[in-house]
């Protein structure tokens, strides 16, 4: 087992930004004819997976995808117009909105997700079949690990 070093750990981040840079753009490519920017991709699917009862207010949703409230806002303006998502005044503060994700919205996530899948198949299979599961767990420990540690 290789001990964390200096070195090992520069060639991990090096890495790990060429694969996000890699997969950035990958995937704008595989959205673009769904409309969406993997941004948008992203919000949406938070929204659609947090299921709360009144919603979503927006700062919530802009500080767990870390995108601005401005671009949240924007964003889910672009939902609300495609009949993706219902917009409402909080009942806790007439000043805040929330967001409830419609039917419409995990139907789109359904059909991206088929149109998306075989790419995403082919890619993941460039990893060996005996080092996939591990791979995947360990990008969910380092996924869950930058989620605890957010930089702010």
């Amino acid at each position: 087992m290789a001990k964390l070093t200096g070195p090992l750990v520069g060639k991990g981040a090096t890495w790990l930004a060429i694969v996000t840079q890699l997969y950035t753009n990958r995937m704008a490519v595989l959205l673009k004819p769904h409309g969406l920017t993997l941004g948008q991709f992203s919000i949406l699917h938070h929204i659609t997976r947090q299921k709360l009862d009144g919603g979503n207010r927006i700062s919530d949703i802009a500080n767990a995808v870390e995108f601005g409230q401005p671009s949240v806002t924007k964003a889910v303006a672009k939902f609300q117009n495609m009949g993706l998502v219902e917009i409402s005044e909080s009942m806790q503060d007439k000043r805040s909105k929330t967001v409830q994700a419609l039917p419409a919205a995990s139907d789109l996530l359904d059909e991206i997700h088929a149109a998306i899948g075989p790419d995403l198949f082919q890619a993941f299979s460039a990893i060996d079949d005996d080092q996939i599961e591990g791979f995947i767990s360990q990008l969910q420990n380092l996924g869950e690990w930058l989620d605890r540690n957010r930089q702010t």
